[in-house]
């Protein structure tokens, strides 16, 4: 795969933990995911979403072949017609200075557990076979489908853009509590500055209908409470949903 690093074989690695019955486990605080390098914040907040929300999804969509390979299937379309792409990748993942340059690795029990860095491997993979193809277009003012392309690639679902050109206080707070009930939210913010960081994407991974508070979660890392007067006024313009889980 081409790109700007050096691949290196990485010791003791899992795809994913063992939970106590020893079936693969995906860690409840998704620090797997820790965006490196590449600007695939939309694939990388679609893949939070549904790890965070729909885990079994995320556990069928990546094989360990047991001989240091990979396989990973994702959904494609073109020109509207459903297109399942599968790719097969190794286990070596980009290094600079010794630290991964792509998404993480989380350290559990001394197993470098790498599910979140394979699935994205195997998107570049399948995306021109360098992390150059999957980049984000940074036109999130204008109309940005990779949200949409991200969330559909796992899934394969469709999701419903709830404020098309609209601003989010088109979306009401039993809306979202609705959406987050029965499936799956995952966020884009413009390029002016706001609460969020600008021209990025986010998870929705909490609904708190007490305070009427949401938590979204950060592919670059950590989570952030934002009431929901926050929700509706900042940078936020782009709402995704699955009304149902895949």
């Amino acid at each position: 795969m081409s790109g700007r690093a050096t691949y290196q074989q990485v010791p003791n690695q899992v795809l994913f933990a063992l939970d106590s019955a020893g079936k693969p486990n995906i860690s409840g605080d998704l620090t797997n995911i820790a965006q490196g390098d590449t600007g695939d914040c939309y694939f990388l907040a679609a893949l939070m979403t549904v790890a965070a929300r729909s885990p079994e999804t995320v556990l069928k969509m990546v094989h360990d072949n047991g001989n240091g390979t990979y396989t990973i299937s994702f959904h494609s379309r073109y020109d509207g017609v459903p297109n399942p792409v599968t790719v097969t990748v190794n286990g070596d993942l980009p290094y600079d200075r010794d630290k991964p340059l792509e998404n993480g690795i989380e350290n559990i029990d001394g197993k470098n557990v790498s599910w979140a860095a394979i699935i994205e491997k195997g998107w570049a993979a399948a995306n021109g076979n360098s992390y150059d193809g999957i980049e984000g277009t940074d036109l999130s003012n204008a109309q940005d489908h990779d949200v949409h392309n991200g969330l559909y690639a796992i899934t394969g679902e469709a999701g419903i853009d709830r404020n098309p050109g609209g601003p989010m206080t088109d979306v009401s707070f039993a809306q979202i509590a609705e959406d987050f009930a029965n499936g799956l939210i995952t966020l884009g913010t413009s390029n002016s500055d706001g609460q969020l960081e600008s021209d990025h994407s986010y998870a929705l991974l909490g609904v708190n209908s007490s305070d009427q508070s949401v938590i979204v979660g950060d592919p670059l890392g950590g989570q952030k409470t934002l009431s929901f007067d926050t929700f509706q006024s900042t940078n936020i313009n782009q709402y995704i949903a699955i009304p149902a889980f895949p």
